[in-house]
């Protein structure tokens, strides 16, 4: 009887399985019909930047003053002549929606920047 059951268990796994296959298959497909031996159709680059405000440079860095709106850039660097860094970090990430560690290093350059 435990034998039979493991049996139907195998069996009904297998029907799952092929079934997810087919319907993965059919969903990476799409609505187009690409004949055999065709070439893949190209893929439009998005309009949009990134999210985010990052963009590749030459260096793989970014500038800070890139990744800031102008009022944004204004109010970190009037935060940072009042010593109020952290508030400063603040605004970065709510103006970019970054993580903390980036928001820190926006801020330091933007802070070393302003040094003499």
């Amino acid at each position: 009887m435990s034998l039979l059951l493991m049996v139907l268990a195998l069996l009904g796994a297998l029907a799952v399985l092929g079934t997810g296959a087919w319907v993965a298959a059919q969903l990476r497909r799409g609505d187009q019909d690409v004949e055999p031996g065709a070439a893949a159709p190209a893929v439009a680059a998005p309009a949009d930047p990134p999210a985010g405000g990052y963009t590749l440079l030459e260096d793989g860095r970014e500038r800070a003053e890139a990744a800031l709106p102008g009022d944004t850039l204004a109010r970190v660097r009037g935060l940072l002549a009042e010593g109020r860094g952290n508030e400063a970090v603040g605004a970065v990430r709510d103006a970019t929606g970054c993580g903390p560690q980036r928001a820190e290093e926006i801020v330091a350059e933007i802070r070393d920047a302003e040094r003499p």
